[in-house]
């Protein structure tokens, strides 16, 4: 038992100086407090100069769809989180700032060090919308920009698309080919077996039946080529197969998204707190304690 009172009492100690060093603060605060109101109005002001001071920029927004290729199954142009991390990669970017009028090197123009910094995409969860976002110095850079950053995908997915629409184009060419032949040659082989029944000497038996078994394979290959044509009709229609596009128009805010002065306001005023208190504390720290 007598071993835990120095415990007791090294752990009283430690609450009293505890107290102390925060009475001791509450002390230099209050009888400086000139000083302190005087550091928070003063990093105030400069934190509300510095916000006047930094550039201002403005974000663009907008939200893709991607593309469906003409294939079955439907299957996109390519995976939203991989279309998404396309805008980080600078071959994207490349042709982005060309496309806007800006050099490559980011050291040289600050417009585009901005543009590689800020543009992101996250794609949409279990969809095919990819949202994508960039800043600038203005509303309307920013729309340029981020549209640039856009068509440059879209003409990524293009190429893509466009050999299989032409592949489709041609298949439908090719099957409407093969319907008006094999219509026509149905009609060629019913207008021989009509004109073979009713000629004077009338139709032979074997003849006839093998040309009523041409018809026959005529009409299958018919229905085969129409259900054919059926479906690749429906790969061509907007909702199975189209291009990358924009959902809606490119959004901009009248007022910049950065810099923010109530987060300017708020660091200067904790600071200039801070630096207030220090500076107290350093000037009082010869001054002899009060009893409590």
């Amino acid at each position: 038992m007598a071993n835990n009172f120095p415990n007791n009492n090294n752990s009283s100690q430690i609450e009293d100086a505890e107290l102390i060093d925060l009475g001791a603060i509450w002390g230099s605060v209050k009888h400086r407090w000139v000083l302190l109101l005087a550091c928070v109005v003063i990093a105030t002001a400069a934190a509300g100069g510095a916000w006047r001071m930094t550039p201002a920029e403005w974000k663009a927004t907008a939200a893709l769809q991607i593309g469906q290729l003409p294939v079955n199954p439907t299957t996109l142009i390519e995976p939203p989180a991989q279309a998404a991390e396309r805008f980080n990669q600078r071959q994207l970017q490349d042709q982005a700032l060309v496309s806007a009028g800006l050099p490559l090197d980011e050291l040289k123009d600050d417009r585009t060090r901005l543009l590689r910094k800020t543009l992101k995409a996250t794609p949409g969860k279990n969809t095919n919308f990819v949202d994508v976002s960039v800043a600038a110095h203005s509303q309307e850079d920013a729309k340029i920009y981020l549209n640039a950053a856009i068509q440059a995908l879209i003409k990524t997915h293009d190429a893509r698309l466009t050999p299989l629409i032409k592949n489709l184009d041609d298949r439908i060419a090719t099957n409407n080919l093969q319907m008006a032949e094999a219509i026509s040659e149905k009609t060629r082989l019913e207008a021989n077996l009509k004109n073979a029944s009713t000629s004077p000497s009338g139709g032979k038996f074997e003849p006839s039946v093998i040309a009523i078994n041409l018809i026959s394979k005529q009409d299958d290959l018919i229905r085969g080529l129409t259900a054919e044509h059926a479906a690749l009709i429906d790969l061509h229609t907007k909702t199975n197969t189209f291009p990358t596009t924009i959902v809606d128009a490119i959004y901009v805010p009248e007022r910049p998204a950065s810099p923010k002065l109530s987060i300017f306001l708020a660091i200067g005023l904790i600071l200039g707190a801070l630096i207030g208190t220090i500076l107290a504390m350093f000037l009082d720290r010869n001054r002899p304690k009060t009893a409590g």
